[in-house]
């Protein structure tokens, strides 16, 4: 025979289980606002950045931070060895024989492509020193800087030599550690320089074949026809320069027309590669993507002017 169930129920609370699962409750949620409520009492930590800082953002980064890169040719032996060892191909130099020297006459780092793995700072092979720092680096190293927010990816290529200079390389001296600029001085005036680079033609792509006027935030109104008279001046002595060369032709469609984001959506492998078909004689040039209607323009301007179709002043020939 069975009887009935000793001891207490199961399945219902008693009334000390009960309240005291409320207790428990309400205790969690005042151990936890009694956290956030500390902080009332507290000075403020968050860093109201860029505004009201007591020392520049860059000083208080370590050392080894690994920001911008940036390249001080002064200390430059032209040997390439950042070039060849970078992963992902962001560095491009060329050496070109200028009078009776082999001068460096490109110098680029695709700092939207950069990975910062360091790896070519590692390669170079010239030791520099910088003020302010307190360990010795190279003459490529990674910088302190690292505002890279832009509204044009073009922007993140910072050229270190200008179009038609040229820059001979140093000769270093054996067990000499040679001074250097400040770190990220020469990398800040590279990323102004990218910033400021033609700034009307930059504006092109917020302009659209129907929309061929718009004010800037400013209330300035822009006209098609002047960012196409500046493009054009812009471009000009650098066709010239180019002459007949298809290897220079190339490499300047590469550097001013497309977005070197190597996407494919061209057709092609790399946008290298799709200067060449240019150069070869495809002619859809409104194939890359990322570069827009201002690519489209861009790359048609700059055969348009090689068959002299602009005047150096930006204005048409015929």
């Amino acid at each position: 025979m069975t009887g009935r169930p000793t001891g207490r129920p199961t399945g219902r609370p008693t009334h000390a289980g009960y309240f005291g699962a409320i207790w428990q409750s309400a205790r969690s949620i005042l151990e936890g606002m009694s956290v956030t409520l500390s902080y009332m009492f507290k000075p403020p930590t968050t860093v109201q950045y860029p505004d009201r800082l007591p020392v520049p953002m860059i000083d208080t980064i370590p050392e080894r931070y690994r920001g911008f890169l940036e390249v001080d040719l002064a200390t430059c032996t032209g040997c390439k060895a950042c070039e060849r060892d970078c992963p992902i191909n962001c560095i491009v130099i060329d050496m070109e024989k200028v009078g009776d020297v082999r001068a460096m006459t490109r110098f680029d780092i695709d700092m939207g492509k950069c990975m910062y793995c360091n790896i070519c700072v590692e390669s170079c092979p010239i030791p520099t020193r910088s003020p302010g720092d307190t360990e010795d680096a190279k003459c490529i190293r990674m910088t302190r800087e690292f505002e890279a927010a832009t509204d044009s990816f073009s922007t993140l290529t910072f050229r270190f030599i200008r179009p038609g200079d040229a820059v001979p390389p140093f000769k270093p001296k054996k067990g000499v550690i040679e001074a250097s600029p400040r770190r990220g001085d020469i990398a800040r005036q590279a990323r102004q320089r990218a910033q400021e680079y033609n700034a009307l033609a930059a504006r092109w792509a917020t302009l659209t074949a129907d929309d061929q006027r718009r004010h800037d935030n400013t209330g300035e109104a822009i006209n098609a026809a002047d960012v196409i008279k500046a493009r054009v001046a812009d471009l000009h002595p650098k066709v010239a320069a180019a002459g007949d060369d298809l290897r220079r032709l190339e490499d300047l469609i590469h550097a001013e027309a497309l977005a070197q984001t190597d996407c494919e959506a061209c057709g092609y492998q790399s946008c290298r590669q799709y200067a060449q078909g240019l150069i070869q004689g495809d002619t859809d040039r409104g194939k890359c993507e990322p570069g827009g209607p201002r690519s489209a323009r861009d790359t048609r301007l700059i055969f348009e002017i090689r068959q002299g179709a602009w005047k150096s002043d930006g204005t048409r020939a015929d």
